[in-house]
C-alpha cells in the first residue's frame, strides 16, 4: 500500500479549494462583464427608473371673487395620501394596501372609491354605478357605465356582481377566506392603480384632505409601506359656505359624460372639474396648467435630491358683480324674515318655507345679488368624496315648487305667479295704448260687474283711483277695467316688450317664464290631452294618438258643446263617460278664453308665470326710463398674471319709449306703496332714503299665498332694484321687510328686520 504523506495530502486539498476559488472568481467576473458591458445600459435605465420619481403638482383652481375681490371661492393646501405601484414589490402590494387603509379607516378619513361593487349587510356583492354625488341617473346611462366597467376589466357583460367580485378575486390575487370587506378595500385601491394606466411611476391617489394624525401616523409607518407617499395639493374652498351656493355651483370626479365633453389631454382621470353653476360654467378658464418635479429618491420613497421644478399655472380669476355684502343681507334677511312670518311676528304666521331675491344695477344690468334660500354648503364636494347620505338628500326627487330645495335656485329658475308686481306693466300698457290717462279716476266697485271677480278689500272699496292710486293701493278691480279695454293681445305685447316669458341673458342657466295668453292656454291643455296618449314609454296611456289627433280636429272647429262632444269621443272608441267628461273639460278649455281670463292675467294671476330675475329685469327697464339690459353676473375675468381675459360690458337688448309722465305717475304710485297708508308702510317705516315699490300676493292652488315685493333706490335717481319672493309668506307686504334688509345693507344704514313684532292691525297688508 502506498503510504501518503500528510503534507501531501493539504496540498492536495489546497489545490482543489484553490480550483474552486479560480472557478467561482471566473463567474463572478463574467457576471459582472455581462452586467457591467453587455447588459449595463439596460440595468443602469432600470437604476435610474426606480430612483427618480416625477412628482405632479396639481394647479390651483382659479378663484371666484366679489366685485371687490373677496373671494367666495378659493383653494386650500391640503395633504393626499398617494400610492406608486413601481415601488411596491407585487407579493406585498396587497398587504401595503390592507396596512394603509386600516389607518385611514380607524382616523375616519374618506378615501376614493369608485369601485362598482359593493356589500350588502350579509357580505353579498352587489352592483351600483352611480357616482358619489348621484342620486338620480337614466337607466340607459348605468347600463352604459356597466358595460364600459366589465369592459375595462375584461368581464362578461352577462356575469352577475358574484361573478365579477370572484374575477377580481382573482385577478388581484387576494385570499378567498379574506373578510370580505378587507378584500373589498384592496379591490378599491387596485381599481385606482388599475385606472392609472402603464405608468406605474406616477402616484395614484387615495384620498385627499388627510388630516395631520394620519400623517404623522403614515411617516412613522413609512418601512411598512413602501411606495406610499404624501403630497401637499390645493383643495376647492368656499370660505362663507353657503353664501351665493346655486350660483357658485360645485366640483365633482369625471364622470363619462364628462369625457365627452372635456378636453382630456389637460386632465388626468383622477381630476376634479365643475359639475354645476359658474364652477361648470367657466371650467376652461377656471382650470390650471399642472406642473412637476423630478426628484431623486430611495427605496422608501424618501426625497434624495430635487432634479428640477415645472411650476404649476393656477386658473383664471373670475370676479362677479356680485357684492359680497348685499348677498349676505339679503340670505340672512330671508332666513329671518321666513322665520319671523312662521312665528307670527308681523301678524298672521304662513309656513314660509322658500325665498329668493335679486338686487339688479338698473344702469347696466349688473346683479349685486342672487340669493335663494334654502342655499347649501358647497365644501362638501371639495374633495370629489362627498357623504352619501348628505348627498341622497341634496338630490332627492322632489316637487322643488312645494319642498325646499337646496341644490335648485329659486332666483333664476323658479317661475312662480307674480300678483300684483304685474301690475306696473298693465299700467303702462293702458297709458301707452290710450285706454286711460293719468288723470283719470275709477271708482272701485268692490266687485267688478263685468265678472264678479272682487277687489282684495272686499268687502270695503277704495273709492276714486287714478293709476298712481290704484298701484299706491293695489286696486284689483282698475286692473280689471285696464284689461278688458284693453284686451289680452295688448297685455302680451307690453309684457314681452319689458322682456317677460324671456330669458335675461345671465350666464347661468335660467328658467322662461310664461305670459297668460289663449295661445298658452291652448298648448297648456292641449299638452296635458297628449300626455294621456298611450305609448312604449307611457304605456299607462288611456287614449291612442289617433284618437288625440281627432280630439285637436275637434276644438280646432269650435263646436263644443258636451253632448255633441261625448257623441264624437264614443264614435272614436273612447267609451268610459269619466274619461268622456275629463277629456270634454280639458277641450274646453283648450278652446275658450274669457274676459275672466284676462281679468285674472291684468292682476298677476292666470298663467302668468315669471322667476324673480325676469321680474328684476322688467322692473329695472320700466324704472330706468326703458333701457332694457342682458342681465349679467361676471364682470370680468384675470389671467394669474393680470391681464384681463375677457371683460362684459353692458349689453342693451331692447328700448321701450317711456314718456316721463307715464313713468313719473307709476314711480309715484310706487312711492306711496312705501309711505304711509301703502301696501308696504310697516317695512319702510323711518327708512331716511325715498324709495318706491311694489307688493304681490299670488294665489297658488292647495298653498299659502307667495310674497312678492319689487322695489327702487333712490326714489330721484334710481341706482338699484330689488325684488323678493317668498313661497307660502302670505302677504307681499312681508317681503318687503326683505327689501329693506338689502336696501340697508346697500346704503350703509342700521339693520332694521329685527324680528320685533310690528302693529299691523290698521295697516293694508296686501
Amino acid at each position: 500500500m502506498k503510504v501518503i504523506s500528510l503534507n501531501e495530502s493539504l496540498k492536495k486539498k489546497f489545490y482543489t479549494f484553490g480550483a474552486i476559488i479560480l472557478a467561482l472568481l471566473v463567474v463572478l467576473v463574467s457576471r459582472l462583464i455581462y452586467l457591467q458591458l453587455i447588459k449595463g445600459d439596460y440595468y443602469r435605465e432600470i437604476s435610474m427608473r426606480q430612483a427618480i420619481r416625477l412628482i405632479p403638482i396639481d394647479a390651483p383652481r382659479g378663484e371666484i371673487v366679489d366685485r371687490y375681490g373677496v373671494k367666495l371661492a378659493t383653494n386650500r393646501p391640503s395633504f393626499s395620501v398617494d400610492i406608486i405601484k413601481g415601488e411596491v414589490v407585487d407579493s406585498h402590494l396587497n398587504e401595503t394596501i390592507l396596512k394603509l387603509m386600516d389607518i385611514l379607516t380607524k382616523n375616519n378619513v374618506k378615501y376614493k372609491d369608485d369601485l362598482p361593487i359593493y356589500l350588502d349587510e350579509n357580505g353579498n356583492p352587489y352592483f351600483n354605478f352611480k357616482n358619489s354625488d348621484e342620486v338620480s341617473v337614466k337607466e340607459e346611462t348605468l347600463k352604459t357605465r356597466e358595460k364600459a366597467w366589465k369592459k375595462a376589466n375584461n368581464i362578461n357583460e352577462n356575469a352577475t356582481a358574484k361573478e365579477a367580485w370572484d374575477i377580481l378575486i382573482k385577478k388581484f390575487k387576494i385570499p378567498k377566506d379574506m373578510d370580505p370587506i378587507e378584500a373589498r378595500k384592496i379591490m378599491v385601491v387596485r381599481q385606482l392603480m388599475e385606472e392609472q394606466g402603464y405608468n406605474q411611476y406616477q402616484p395614484v391617489e387615495i384620498a385627499v384632505d388627510v388630516d395631520q394624525k394620519t400623517v404623522a401616523e403614515i411617516e412613522e409607518k413609512h418601512l411598512e409601506l413602501p411606495g406610499i407617499m404624501i403630497n401637499v395639493k390645493p383643495v376647492r374652498y368656499y370660505p362663507y359656505e353657503t353664501l351665493l351656493s346655486q350660483t357658485l355651483g360645485y366640483i365633482g370626479r369625471i364622470t363619462q359624460e364628462d369625457l365627452k365633453n372635456l378636453d382630456m389631454s389637460k386632465y388626468k382621470l383622477t381630476d376634479l372639474v365643475g359639475h354645476s353653476g359658474l364652477e361648470a360654467l367657466y371650467e376652461k378658464y377656471l382650470r390650471g396648467k399642472d406642473g412637476g418635479q423630478q426628484v431623486v429618491v430611495d427605496n422608501y420613497g424618501r426625497l434624495i435630491k430635487n432634479l428640477g421644478t415645472e411650476p404649476p399655472v393656477p386658473g383664471d380669476t373670475i370676479f362677479l358683480t356680485i357684492d359680497k355684502n348685499i348677498q349676505e343681507a339679503a340670505e340672512q334677511s330671508l332666513i329671518t324674515t321666513m322665520q319671523n312670518i312662521r312665528e307670527g311676528k308681523y301678524g298672521e304666521s304662513f309656513p314660509a318655507n322658500i325665498g329668493a331675491a335679486v338686487v339688479v344695477d338698473v344702469n347696466t344690468g349688473k346683479v349685486l345679488a342672487l340669493a335663494s334660500i334654502p342655499g347649501y354648503d358647497p365644501n362638501i364636494f371639495a374633495t370629489g368624496n362627498p357623504p352619501k347620505d348628505v348627498v341622497n338628500e341634496l338630490f332627492k326627487s322632489r316637487d322643488a315648487t312645494a319642498d325646499p330645495s337646496p341644490i335648485f335656485n329659486y332666483a333664476t329658475q323658479g317661475a312662480v305667479p307674480p300678483g300684483s308686481t304685474f301690475k306696473m306693466a298693465v299700467a303702462f300698457a293702458a297709458l301707452d295704448t290710450g285706454v286711460t290717462t293719468v288723470d283719470e279716476k275709477y271708482l272701485d266697485p268692490g266687485i267688478y260687474p263685468y265678472t264678479g271677480q272682487r277687489n282684495w278689500l272686499w268687502p270695503r272699496t277704495q273709492g276714486w283711483v287714478n293709476v298712481s292710486d290704484a298701484i299706491k293701493y293695489s286696486t284689483d278691480t282698475y286692473f280689471y277695467e285696464m284689461g278688458r279695454r284693453m284686451g289680452i293681445d295688448k297685455i302680451v305685447e307690453y309684457a314681452k316688450k319689458f322682456g317677460l316669458d324671456q330669458k335675461t341673458g345671465i350666464e347661468l342657466y335660467e328658467a322662461k317664464g310664461v305670459i297668460a295668453s289663449p295661445q298658452y292656454k291652448r298648448e297648456y291643455y292641449l299638452g296635458l290631452i297628449k300626455s294621456m296618449v298611450k305609448t312604449d314609454t307611457n304605456p299607462d296611456g288611456v287614449i291612442t294618438e289617433e284618437q288625440y289627433q281627432k280630439i285637436v280636429e275637434i276644438i280646432d272647429k269650435g263646436n263644443l258643446s258636451d253632448y255633441n262632444t261625448f257623441l264624437q269621443l264614443e264614435k272614436m272608441g273612447i267609451k268610459d263617460t269619466k274619461l268622456q267628461r275629463k277629456l270634454w273639460e280639458m277641450m274646453y278649455y283648450a278652446k275658450h278664453w274669457s274676459l275672466t281670463d284676462t281679468c285674472s292675467a291684468a292682476i298677476g294671476q292666470g298663467d302668468n308665470q315669471f322667476t324673480p330675475l325676469e321680474i328684476a329685469s322688467y322692473v329695472s327697464t320700466l324704472i330706468n326710463g326703458g333701457i332694457r339690459y342682458k342681465l349679467h353676473l361676471v364682470d370680468k375675468i384675470v389671467s394669474p398674471d393680470g391681464k384681463i381675459v375677457e371683460e362684459t360690458k353692458p349689453e342693451v337688448l331692447d328700448r321701450i319709449h317711456i314718456p316721463k309722465k307715464y313713468l313719473d305717475a307709476i314711480k309715484l304710485g310706487m312711492k306711496g306703496v312705501t309711505e304711509r297708508g301703502g301696501t308696504a308702510s310697516g317695512a319702510f317705516r323711518n327708512l331716511p332714503i325715498p324709495v318706491g315699490g311694489k307688493t304681490g300676493t299670488a294665489e297658488v292652488v292647495g298653498r299659502a299665498n307667495y310674497a312678492w315685493f319689487v322695489g327702487f333706490a333712490p326714489y330721484d335717481d334710481p341706482q338699484i332694484v330689488v325684488v323678493a319672493v317668498i313661497y307660502q309668506g302670505g302677504h307681499g307686504s312681508y317681503a318687503g321687510y326683505v327689501a329693506r334688509d338689502i336696501f340697508d345693507a346697500y346704503f350703509g344704514l342700521s339693520k332694521n328686520n329685527t324680528g320685533e313684532t310690528f302693529n299691523v292691525i290698521n295697516l293694508p297688508i296686501r
